[in-house]
């Protein structure tokens, strides 16, 4: 059987999760210079500042209609961006993403629950695939901040209602930008209660802070496009391939640890993303 090659949406979404990984490298690289509190806030300052630009230059705006959705999508991924920042900080960044990207666990559960999906057995078993790969990616008795593993399951459960208010307001047209302006106005206020830096943390931290900015303002923009045409619970799964990047990258560049279960999880998750869009 010729299996089909990804569409437009589905193709978004396989960029945003490499945007986001990443994304998630320089969070951790930043945040040798900044507390995991002010890396989140400083992040949603520029995500601000670059959504604001865009969609005042497009002229796209919310109407009444959309505007719960709007304001639901804002708060929810507020709160997982922060959490997210947060746990990647305290522990390494492959365990904090694998467990804040268990949530299409969390997604396909809410989506069914509140939001009228109907996954089909190809999804379930991509999921199985994704999550059984996950697992193994980051090993148990590594040590890790139990603290930020908590923050990360947090993450993953807000990130799940979030994406079920993305994907409704991306199908009833609401523009990508402004669907990521709404959780970096919610997450603003996050840079007032943040731990300044005491001296100067140097060039790097700084170039790392702002390309946490700018990535995450691209990933966002990229995966409200995709969830256009892409069901909430089948185009999460394919954010697993964040999970697998984040873990290589950090092995490349932070020391992360690789293993044979890492090799043997990273084959599960592409395994499930292959059977995903088959």
């Amino acid at each position: 059987m010729e299996m089909k090659r990804p569409q437009g949406g589905q193709l978004a979404l396989y960029a945003a999760a490499f945007v986001f990984a990443f994304t998630n490298l320089f969070v951790k690289l930043a945040g040798r210079g900044f507390s995991g509190l002010f890396v989140s806030g400083s992040r949603f300052a520029i995500g601000v500042a670059l959504a604001t630009l865009v969609v005042v230059a497009r002229k796209r705006f919310f109407d009444r209609a959309t505007l719960p959705d709007l304001l639901l999508r804002g708060l929810f991924g507020a709160f997982s961006m922060v959490a997210s920042y947060v746990a990647i900080t305290l522990t390494s960044p492959g365990r904090a993403v694998l467990l804040a990207n268990t949530y299409p666990v969390f997604v396909t559960i809410f989506g069914v629950i509140f939001f009228g999906e109907k996954p089909g057995k190809r999804v379930w078993g991509s999921l199985a695939l994704c999550v059984a790969g996950a697992a193994l990616v980051v090993r148990d008795g590594s040590g890790a901040d139990i603290a930020g593993d908590i923050i990360a399951i947090v993450s993953s459960l807000f990130a799940g209602l979030a994406v079920n208010y993305v994907r409704r307001a991306s199908t009833r047209g609401v523009d990508p930008f402004l669907l990521y302006l709404s959780p970096a106005i919610f997450g603003l206020p996050v840079l007032f209660f943040a731990p300044m830096p005491t001296a100067f943390p140097g060039f790097l931290p700084l170039l790392f802070l702002l390309g946490v900015g700018v990535g995450a303002f691209g990933a966002q923009a990229l995966m409200a496009w995709g969830y256009r045409s892409v069901s909430a619970s089948k185009g999460s799964v394919t954010f697993f391939l964040e999970t697998g990047l984040t873990v290589l990258l950090g092995a490349l560049f932070v020391g992360e640890t690789l293993s044979l279960r890492f090799a043997l999880g990273l084959a599960l998750i592409f395994a499930g993303l292959w059977f995903n869009r088959r």
